[in-house]
C-alpha cells in the first residue's frame, strides 16, 4: 500500500521500519509501567528489554534467511541491507528473544517468569503497530478476496484480504484482557502462557488466510502447547483429569450440532462484549479529556483584575 512513508535526499524512510520503531517504543512504555507496579528493578527492565529486543531482532532476520537461502546465497551483503532488503521471521523474533530472556535474566538476578510475565505485554503492544507497518509494506499478504475488506498490496496482483489488520484488532483486544490481568495479582509466569496460547490462537487462524503460510500452524500449535505447559508447570494441576474432561466433551462438539452453536455464540458474544466495553472506555476517556481542555481554555481566557495581584 504505502512501503515509504517520504524519502530525504538518500534516505528512505519505510513504513514498516517506522511503525517497527513506534512498536518498540509502545512496548517499552508498557512494560516499564508494569515494572513500576510490580516494583522491579527499572534500570534493569529497560536494559533487559533492549537485550531481549536485539536478540528478537537477531533470531527473526535470521530465520527468514533461511527461509530464503537461495536468495540470499546469491549477494551475502543482502543480509545487512535491511532496508534494501527487509524481511523479519515472527517466529525467529519469539526464539531468538526467548532465549535472550533465558540468558540475560539470571544475569540481571531477576526472577524469570515475572519478568516474562511483564516483558510479554510489551511485545505484544509492539506486535499491533507491527502489524500496521507490515500492511502498509505488503508483508504478511492476506490471500485473494473479493470481499469489500479486500485492499490492493505491494507486489501481488489483485485485491487482498488485510489479514495483518485482522491480526492488529484481534491482538487490541487480546492485549486488553492480558493488561487487566498483568495488573492484578497472579502467579509468576501466568500471563506470559496465557499470552502464547493467545498468540498461538491468532496466530493459527490467520496462517490460513495468508498466501505463504507454510507450516506456520504448525508453529502455532508449538505456542499453544507451550503456553498450555508453562501453564501446568506454574498451577501444578494434573493433565489427567483435564484429559478426561476433553474426552468427554469432544464427541459432543463433533455430533451435536447444537453444542457446536451454543459454543459459537458464545465466541461472538465475548468478541462483542470486548470490543464494546472497549469502545465504551475510549469514549469515556477522550470525554475526560475534552472536559480537561474546556478548562484549560476558560483558564488562558480569564483576564487579570487588580484582586489577582494582592
Amino acid at each position: 500500500m504505502l512501503p515509504v512513508l517520504f524519502s530525504l535526499g538518500n534516505l528512505s524512510i519505510s513504513s514498516f521500519g517506522l511503525f517497527l520503531s513506534l512498536g518498540f517504543l509502545y512496548g517499552v512504555f508498557l512494560t516499564w509501567r508494569l515494572s513500576r507496579a510490580w516494583d522491579i528493578n527499572e534500570e534493569k527492565v529497560l536494559d533487559l528489554v533492549l537485550l531481549v529486543f536485539f536478540g528478537g531482532i537477531l533470531g527473526a532476520r535470521l530465520l527468514f534467511i533461511l527461509e530464503h537461502l537461495e536468495f540470499f546465497l546469491t549477494d551475502l551483503t543482502k543480509v545487512i541491507l535491511l532496508i534494501k532488503y527487509p524481511g523479519f521471521s515472527f517466529w525467529g523474533g519469539i526464539l531468538g528473544g526467548w532465549l535472550a530472556l533465558s540468558i540475560f535474566a539470571r544475569r540481571f538476578r531477576l526472577d524469570f517468569w515475572a519478568i516474562a510475565d511483564v516483558l510479554v505485554v510489551g511485545l505484544l503492544g509492539g506486535l499491533i503497530l507491527g502489524q500496521i507497518g507490515c500492511l502498509l509494506g505488503g508483508c504478511n499478504v492476506g490471500v485473494e478476496s473479493e470481499l469489500f475488506l479486500a485492499v490492493p498490496q505491494v507486489g501481488v496482483v489483485g485485491k487482498r484480504l488485510p489479514i495483518q489488520a485482522i491480526e492488529a484488532l484481534i491482538l487490541i483486544l487480546v492485549l486488553r484482557d492480558i493488561w487487566k490481568k498483568a495488573i492484578h495479582f497472579h502467579p509468576p509466569g501466568k500471563i506470559v502462557s496465557t499470552a502464547f496460547i493467545y498468540l498461538g490462537v491468532v496466530k493459527l487462524m490467520a496462517g490460513f488466510l495468508k498466501e505463504t503460510h507454510t507450516i506456520e500452524w504448525v508453529l502455532a500449535l508449538v505456542l499453544i502447547l507451550a503456553g498450555a505447559v508453562i501453564s501446568y508447570k506454574i498451577s501444578k494441576r494434573r493433565l489427567k483429569s483435564d484429559w478426561r474432561l476433553i474426552r468427554k466433551t469432544t464427541p459432543a462438539l463433533i455430533i451435536n450440532s447444537q453444542t457446536r452453536a451454543y459454543l459459537l455464540s458464545k465466541a461472538l458474544e465475548f468478541c462483542y462484549n470486548q470490543l464494546s466495553s472497549f469502545f465504551k472506555n475510549q469514549r469515556i476517556e477522550w470525554s475526560w479529556r475534552l472536559k480537561d481542555i474546556n478548562k484549560l481554555l476558560r483558564k488562558i481566557h480569564v483576564k487579570p483584575t487588580p484582586k489577582n495581584f494582592n
